[in-house]
């Protein structure tokens, strides 16, 4: 198939593509130290790219996850004003390929609370892309932000196939932890995932997940299921469930054709 003439993303630099979340972050945190302050402009688009050494574009995109957090607004000929020093109760996700993975799992902390071997049943199987019968690894957990005053971002279910789960630096129960699984299974096993589908349903969130997230019973929740795959094979599969109000996703897509 043929390729477009001008691939924007090909463009930059892979690692600049890293680097604009890195920038987001930055600038979040400068802001949240009121530097500048709420009210105040930031610096222009120009000066950014001067004193980072970013791209226009990748500067653009660091300005646009933070308007996505409602830090800041961009009005044409006035600049870009700081609206506040503190995103609402609200976690963004910005994912542009499987390294950003790591990234969302060192800015958050997963303690687990259940860990246990499992036969899978067949809605089990069907959820793991395993026969029946089938033994797995199950932790789950509450995983919540970072910072002084940490909120409920997910409770989490984490599936590893039996044959990739001696894993000797898994967390135990009760432990804080904030490193992908999937990294602990590629270092000890040799073994590198080749693919990840993810699925991401609305749903709504009652009863006990609705006490652990501490949300009203109906709430409107996202649950986004992960499978983790060497080949064709399934070696590890999480599901996340979110509150909606406070969690949002972002991707980005690049035309190749």
């Amino acid at each position: 198939m043929p390729t477009s003439t001008y691939d924007i993303d090909a463009a930059i630099p892979a690692p600049e593509r890293a680097r604009h979340i890195d920038l987001a972050r930055e600038l979040a945190q400068r802001i949240a130290a009121g530097d500048p302050p709420v009210g105040a402009l930031l610096p222009t688009e120009t000066e950014l790219c001067h004193s980072t050494g970013l791209s226009r574009y990748a500067v653009r995109q660091a300005l646009h996850k933070l308007t996505g957090l409602g830090l800041i607004e961009r009005q044409a000929g006035v600049g870009t004003r700081v609206l506040a020093s503190q995103p609402p109760t609200r976690y963004v996700q910005a994912m542009d390929g499987l390294s950003d993975l790591t990234r969302y799992a060192e800015g958050t902390s997963f303690t687990a609370t259940v860990r246990e071997r499992l036969t899978a049943d067949a809605r089990q199987a069907a959820l793991l892309r395993s026969a029946p019968g089938a033994k797995w690894l199950h932790l789950s957990g509450l995983r919540t932000s970072a910072g002084a005053l940490p909120e409920p971002i997910a409770l989490v279910d984490i599936y590893v196939a039996d044959e990739v789960s001696r894993l000797s630096k898994l967390p135990k129960v009760g432990q804080v932890f904030g490193v992908p699984v999937y990294q602990l299974i590629e270092a000890q096993y040799g073994l590198r995932v080749t693919r990840v589908d993810q699925e991401i349903q609305g749903v709504c969130i009652d009863g006990e997940a609705a006490a652990a997230l501490r949300v009203e019973p109906g709430t409107p929740g996202l649950r986004i299921i992960r499978t983790y795959l060497q080949g064709e094979r399934a070696i590890e599969v999480t599901t996340g469930l979110h509150p909606a109000s406070r969690f949002s996703y972002t991707m980005s897509f690049r035309q190749s054709a």
